[in-house]
């Protein structure tokens, strides 16, 4: 009996469902359709690309923000089954992913925000394919390539790229792959700057773009417009994390190294996404970013708690985000 009121023991299609009605919802409620469009800020290059696509091709940009959300949850869920991230298998991290990304965090630039955090979701899912005993020069290459594409699109995410020596380091990474690394990181730069210098403009106006849009005032705030409920949804969120924290340090003796080890790193990218923050022309996409390392350490929580205290946090947080977005 217990077994079939155990949130984290859903099947896989019971976790998808709630996924995909939460991602529908989230996209209905959250995304500004028929508010007018942004005036044009100061963005990257490619982020100015994004956004005039996102005027131009309104359809094809929420279509495509539905393929990529539904995309990212599953790839967030793939790699917490794939490393054993839990003490038992789960699904669940798919829900949290959906409830955080599209029904917490609106954005007015959404088809760039949701570009960035695939972006940045493949090259933590290559470094990951990365950590093993021998040489991973292609899976080190692709997830160092796409890392230093994130900040191409989102400037403020630069900070990001602060993980990257962390991360060789706590994935064991040998000296030979270091220089290819820093290679995949450059080169995303090195070939815009390049284009954008055959179309005719200066070789540093991506660098340069690229720091004014981190640099310029964005006049965004979390908590501007927040509801009651958008509140209470945030700090069940906050006290989950927090908690799963607590489990992880408790439960260091049953994870695997390797879960451990990714369990580390997805809480100091956190840290490095939430310093992005404090960038001027930091908006509602750093924390859309934050959805992915949350969604991987929430089912700490769920999969370690008693029954019941799971179940009423679960649907807690759930009934949280539906008045949040109907509210």
């Amino acid at each position: 009996m217990t077994s079939k009121i155990d949130i984290t023991r859903q099947p896989l299609l019971l976790a998808l469902a709630t996924s995909l009605v939460l991602t529908v919802l989230g996209l209905l409620f959250r995304l500004p359709f028929n508010a007018p469009l942004p005036a044009m800020s100061i963005e990257t290059p490619l982020g100015a690309m994004l956004a005039a696509f996102q005027r131009s091709h309104h359809g094809w940009s929420v279509a495509a923000v539905f393929l990529t959300a539904i995309s990212s949850a599953y790839l967030v869920t793939r790699s917490t089954v794939r490393y054993d991230l839990y003490m038992r298998r789960t699904y669940i991290a798919m829900v949290m992913f959906s409830l955080c990304a599209c029904c917490l965090f609106g954005c007015e630039e959404w088809l760039r925000s949701w570009a960035t955090l695939l972006t940045l979701q493949l090259a933590c899912r290559n470094f990951e394919a990365g950590f093993r005993r021998s040489y991973a020069f292609g899976e080190t290459f692709r997830g160092a390539f796409f890392l230093g594409l994130v900040p191409l699109i989102y400037a403020p995410a630069a900070t990001v790229l602060l993980v990257l020596p962390v991360l060789i380091f706590l994935f064991r990474r040998p000296a030979r792959e270091v220089p290819v690394a820093l290679v995949g990181v450059c080169l995303p730069w090195a070939i815009t700057s390049y284009v954008w210098w055959g179309m005719g403009y200066e070789l540093d106006y991506v660098v340069n773009s690229t720091i004014a849009a981190a640099l310029t005032e964005s006049g965004y705030s979390l908590f501007g417009g927040a509801g009651l409920f958008d509140l209470l949804a945030m700090g069940t969120v906050l006290f989950v994390v927090l908690m799963s924290v607590g489990v992880y340090l408790l439960e260091l003796g049953t994870l695997k190294f390797k879960a451990r080890r990714i369990h580390v790193f997805y809480v100091l990218l956190a840290a490095m996404i939430l310093s992005s923050s404090l960038a001027a022309g930091s908006d509602c996409c750093t924390w859309l970013l934050m959805s992915m390392p949350l969604a991987v350490s929430m089912p700490l929580l769920f999969v370690r708690a008693e029954v019941r205290f799971s179940m009423i946090t679960y649907l807690l947080l759930l009934g949280l985000t539906v008045l949040s977005l109907i509210g």
